[in-house]
């Protein structure tokens, strides 16, 4: 009988020994099979997954930039509309001498001469950081075609600050030799009429819309006018200006910078126009601000969600590395152990078949080839099944893990591995049971029995 039929026939004789053995095996090679696979599928969904997310995430970066852009350009073109609205407020500072008397001014507009150049002065000193838009100016009460009105004599002034920047200035001069008439004066009158004023012609240049205030009942010259008209060469009274930084107690930070350049005059602010200007560019700013803190919160929240996924899936991928490390080494030892115990009773059944067929001739090499050979026959077939079972466990897993089935691909190092590895694991574990099977000594088998 050959040694084929020897395996088939004993494999058959003791089929329950050979089943447990063969489900141990594939049991161990299915876990080696599976664990890689899951690994190696979960690896995968979590690259999907994840580059999806970076995708994503970049795509909303590039939304986020975007919108940030176009919300500034918005905000941008709105601050710099309500810088032109804050300014067509006017002035809204008054600089005069400082022996000026206030209630004569603001009751008969009365106010102490200085010398025109003060408005240079101020507007080269560099300490000067608050005011901008300076405006040269000689006022004074007269009485034109028997009304009483306000002649004003104007000469806008750029600082060195609006000069460097390239600014225009707020305020339109006035040609020599024209006036603006205030609404109430232009009734009944055209823009190109001369008139006279105090025997000096001047043509009308324009006509002023009606403001409900002090502008409707004004004359307003060319400051070298207005000094012809009041015979004040060189002179100006007032020196009006606009604010443009100062924060909280402007007034204070104002009359700070101005001791050092024009020590012997005193300034006033018109409170409601530098308050109305303050409170609406820190409006225009502050909405600014919320709108991009908004885009910019998505978009940070939207990347922790992604840093978030990416630990997470991280953190899962090294756990099942240690997981599948641990478990399958212990499976695959206990699984050795097994056949290896099993081998030792079948030996231990048939101590004296063993005896007979050394009793009739036959070789060790005949007997470990009877018993090696059952091993290996119980690693293929082993080793194929778990292959088989290994994927289809990967698969139910990956199922329960919402990780799409075709991830999970066949390794065919791994297959090979398996396949060669099971039937070599399965002999070893059978080694020795077998090499105590030819120690022993045929005769004390039979007589054994």
């Amino acid at each position: 009988m050959g040694i084929l039929r020897l395996i088939l026939a004993e494999t058959h004789f003791r089929i329950l020994n050979f089943v447990l053995s063969l489900l141990a095996i594939t049991v161990a090679a299915s876990l080696f099979i599976a664990g890689p696979a899951i690994i190696s599928g979960y690896a995968r969904d979590t690259r999907d997954k994840l580059a999806q997310l970076s995708a994503d995430v970049t795509d909303l970066e590039n939304q986020t930039r975007t919108m940030k852009r176009s919300i500034k350009e918005e905000l941008d073109a709105l601050d710099k509309k309500t810088k032109r609205i804050m300014r067509d407020l006017g002035i809204n500072l008054r600089i005069v001498h400082r022996n000026t008397k206030m209630d004569s001014l603001y009751t008969n507009f009365v106010a102490e001469d200085f010398p025109e150049d003060y408005v240079n002065r101020l507007a080269t000193a560099p300490q000067i950081e608050t005011i901008v838009h300076l405006v040269a100016t000689l006022q004074h009460k007269i009485t034109w075609n028997q009304r009483t009105t306000l002649l004003t004599g104007i000469q806008p002034v750029l600082t060195s600050s609006q000069k460097n920047e390239e600014k225009k200035h707020m305020v339109s001069g006035v040609e020599s030799g024209s006036v603006f008439l205030g609404h109430e004066l232009g009734i009944g009158r055209n823009v190109g009429e001369t008139i006279e004023i105090a025997g000096h012609a001047f043509k009308i240049a324009r006509i002023m819309k009606p403001s409900g205030g002090l502008e409707d009942v004004q004359l307003v010259v060319d400051l070298r006018d207005a000094q012809k008209v009041l015979d004040k060469p060189g002179k100006i009274n007032q020196i009006m200006a606009l604010n443009c930084k100062c924060k909280g107690d402007r007034i204070s930070i104002i009359r700070k910078e101005l001791e050092g350049v024009l020590p012997d005059t005193k300034v006033t602010e018109l409170s409601n126009r530098a308050t109305a200007r303050e409170e609406q560019r820190d409006a225009v700013e502050k909405t600014s601000n919320q709108q991009l803190a908004r885009v910019n919160t998505h978009y940070l929240q939207a990347k922790q969600l992604y840093d978030d996924q990416v630990a997470r899936r991280r953190s899962q991928e090294e756990t099942l590395k240690s997981l599948v490390g641990g478990v399958i080494p212990l499976v695959i030892l206990t699984a050795a152990t097994f056949v290896g115990i099993m081998s030792w009773l079948n030996v231990r059944e048939r101590r004296t078949e063993i005896g007979v067929l050394r009793a009739l001739g036959k070789s060790g090499l005949n007997v470990a080839a009877l018993f090696l050979g059952k091993s290996a026959l119980m690693g293929i077939l082993g080793g194929i099944a778990g292959c088989v079972t290994g994927y289809g466990l990967a698969a139910a897993v990956g199922r329960q893990m919402s990780i799409a089935g075709q991830l999970f691909e066949p390794n065919l190092s791994l297959l090979v591995m398996t396949i060669v590895g099971a039937p070599l694991i399965a002999s070893m574990a059978a080694y020795l049971p077998m090499l105590s099977a030819l120690k022993q000594d045929p005769a004390t088998a039979l007589m054994e029995h």
